[in-house]
């Protein structure tokens, strides 16, 4: 992981330590399973906002092969839960959880060359 620590006891993203760019994250096994989406009575628009009201506090990392960060190696993107502790008062007004690590440049790679 580039740019913040993973805190394992608590699985959220912290603070990173000075002077200390990467920081060793636990194994991810990936694999693709194909959904439908699901329609009928009473799946309408209010189901669509519950299902983004649990994205608040998850932060969309993207994964990359390499350090460089381009479209091209882009591999996917994994939702990481990044509360705060201290509650929404530890965090500049204005400013989301998600868009504070964001704003750092947090990612994942897959390889550090």
């Amino acid at each position: 992981m580039e740019g913040a620590a993973w805190n394992r006891a608590e699985k959220r993203l912290e603070e990173s330590t000075p002077k200390e760019l990467f920081f060793t994250f636990p194994i991810i096994h990936v694999f693709a399973v194909s959904t439908a989406p699901v329609t009928g009575p009473g799946m309408g628009a209010k189901a669509k906002q519950d299902d983004r009201g649990g994205e608040k506090q998850q932060y969309s990392c993207p994964v990359y092969k390499y350090p460089k960060r381009n479209d091209k190696y882009l591999i996917f993107r994994v939702f990481l839960k990044c509360d705060v502790p201290g509650g929404a008062n530890a965090l500049a007004k204005g400013v989301t959880p998600p868009m504070k690590w964001k704003l750092m440049g947090v990612a994942l790679l897959c390889s550090k060359e």
